[in-house]
């Protein structure tokens, strides 16, 4: 018995170990896409990583110079973390460890500096397969429905793309995920210390992405949700918790979300005006509060296109469908209300806010915050369906089936995003067949400002501006 524990033992740890190589595979593979295009409003391959660069670059560690006005338009948290390899780069070239070339050439196009922070999002992204795996396994004290929901998380197309490059979004799941992963496991008795500690995780989420700060509501949710799903009491069980809620630990999650946001994002509170003001350009005009009228309300149109839309481009192909019926067949169990109601509530309480609120809806980086809770529900799903069909052999293997053909239709999509990477950009190839054509002739060169094919486009063309070639816009 105990020589077939350990065997066990063993097997469990080798399949998760698979999951973190394939993890780690699918998000470094490709990983130097872009590096050599230069760094410029128009040159970075990835228009968003101009962004977080501009705002690393304005903050000086070694100087103690914190302020990153670049940064303001989302939080600078994230920021200051990416500012740890800038140092220690900066303090290798001053001490003489790397050679003046290669300074220079990092002066320019800091294409080091951006490589770091990509494997840094890559370590992010890596932290949070982890904590959904150790999330479910709180909640079910079960391997293999924890293993799917992280194996779900490891082929996600939209985390698998976003891992590869220096943005937030990244440490903001990891953060929500963390958030989760401790309200499961000390939902029985929860601490006053745990209550700071999720309040400043919280905080810290707001201070990575503004929008994020609404996970704060995750550690409220499970602590008033606690016991109260199928007692004949829970209504008069609820309110009673609330009442004592509203007394106590509310504050100590406030308590911490204020120090994690002054953490992360210090300007906010010692800078606000500015920090308005930055918002005022870059942010308010994308920002719809039209749709938060009392007559739109409920005009759920634009949340329809983030669900049936942005949501199944994000986990594509069939993935999407996964945690849409987990959430469905959660909805109908009761049993499983304290664990997964307070992710289902935030869950579509992100969604409504981040759909009526953000202009377009055709971004969908915006519904990665999601992606931890999702995996998280579709592990609760299938091991409560696992229990069901104890008995049901052929159902269970076929249900384990469909769910790796969805898992493996995704792995076939990170698989071809990461050879394309690999291959000979076509803006490197469109810019050496105008460089051909061009030659030493003058000539002016027409680009369509429209939409996201501009940003497309202009890396390829922008390097050959000079007093012969111009652009017409």
């Amino acid at each position: 018995m105990p020589e077939s524990n350990f065997m066990q033992r063993l097997d469990r740890l080798a399949l998760f170990c698979a999951v973190l190589l394939l993890a780690s595979y699918l998000r470094i593979t490709g990983l130097t896409w872009g590096l050599t295009s230069g760094f410029a409003i128009y040159r970075n391959f990835h228009p968003d990583e101009f962004i977080s660069l501009s705002g690393v670059l304005e903050v000086d560690l070694q100087k103690g110079h914190i302020r990153a006005p670049s940064a303001y338009v989302e939080g600078t948290f994230n920021y200051y973390l990416w500012a740890l390899p800038q140092a220690a780069l900066k303090l290798s070239s001053e001490t003489g460890l790397t050679s003046a070339a290669f300074a220079k050439m990092e002066a320019e196009d800091h294409a080091h500096l951006l490589y770091i922070c990509r494997w840094m999002s890559v370590l992010f992204d890596l932290c949070t397969v982890i904590t959904v795996f150790l999330a479910i396994r709180e909640a079910t004290q079960n391997f293999y429905p924890s293993l799917l929901g992280a194996l779900v998380y490891t082929v996600l197309p939209m985390q698998v793309i976003y891992a590869h490059f220096m943005r937030t979004h990244l440490l903001s799941n990891l953060l929500c995920g963390l958030v989760i992963w401790l309200c499961l496991k000390f939902r029985e008795r929860p601490k006053w210390s745990m209550l700071l500690v999720v309040g400043l995780i919280s905080g810290l989420a707001g201070a990575t992405r503004f929008p994020n700060g609404i996970i704060v509501v995750i550690p409220c949710l499970y602590f008033l949700f606690h016991q109260c799903d199928h007692l004949p009491s829970g209504h008069s069980r609820l309110r009673e918790r609330a009442e004592h809620f509203l007394t106590g630990p509310i504050w100590l999650i406030g308590l911490g979300f204020a120090f994690g946001l002054f953490l992360g994002h210090p300007m906010l509170f010692l800078v606000l005006p500015s920090v308005i003001n930055a918002m005022k350009v870059s942010v308010f005009p994308y920002v719809t509060l039209g749709e938060f009228k009392l007559s739109n309300l409920l005009n759920l149109s634009v949340v329809w296109r983030y669900a049936f839309f942005l949501i199944p481009c994000a986990m594509y192909p069939f993935l999407w469908l996964l945690p849409y019926c987990a959430i469905l067949y959660l909805c109908f169990r009761r049993s499983l209300y304290k664990q997964s109601f307070p992710i289902l509530i935030f869950s579509g309480l992100y969604l409504y806010l981040m759909a009526k609120g953000y202009e377009g809806g055709i971004f969908a980086r915006a519904t990665m915050l999601l992606f931890p809770g999702f995996c998280i529900l579709i592990g609760l799903a299938f091991d409560d369906l696992l229990s069901l069909l104890s008995k049901q052999r052929i159902v269970s293997g076929l249900l384990t089936s469909v769910l790796l053909l969805a898992v493996a239709a995704s792995i076939l999509f990170d698989v071809s995003y990461d050879h394309a990477m690999q291959q000979k950009d076509a803006r490197f190839a469109l810019r050496d067949e105008l460089q051909k054509l061009i030659d030493n002739s003058p000539a002016r060169i027409g680009i369509l400002r429209t939409g996201g094919f501009f940003y497309t486009v202009i890396p390829a063309v922008e390097p050959l501006r000079n007093e012969k070639v111009v652009f017409w816009l």
